[in-house]
């Protein structure tokens, strides 16, 4: 699940299969760090947000809380594949670098 805060727009919130999860947090690293970031979020959110129906066996293993004025990005995983786990906490560098404060929560 991503909660995502950007300027005055009320939190978009939307659900992203886990197998998008790492290219929607690259994606979004690049939207958040253009020109353009209302039209960049928009265009993240047709792409990434899960469109199917949910199922009763479905369950949500992780959030991604972005607050672009604190510039602020959170990220809290459980019961993720080890490898997925490593690759999340590397892939928050993108958002370091764009001068996000960074709080990694990942089992």
């Amino acid at each position: 699940m991503y909660n995502i805060t950007v300027g005055d727009r009320h939190p978009a919130v939307i659900c992203v299969d886990l197998s998008n999860v790492r290219r929607s947090l690259l994606a979004l690293a690049d939207v958040l760090s253009s020109d353009y970031v209302e039209e960049g979020l928009q265009e993240f959110i047709e792409e990434f947000s899960r469109t199917d129906e949910v199922m009763p066996e479905d369950k949500t293993v992780g959030f991604v809380v972005v607050n672009s004025t604190k510039r602020v990005l959170s990220l809290s995983f459980a019961s993720i594949p080890e490898d997925l786990a490593h690759n999340l906490k590397a892939d928050a560098d993108s958002f370091r670098k764009i001068g996000y404060d960074v709080q990694l929560d990942i089992e």
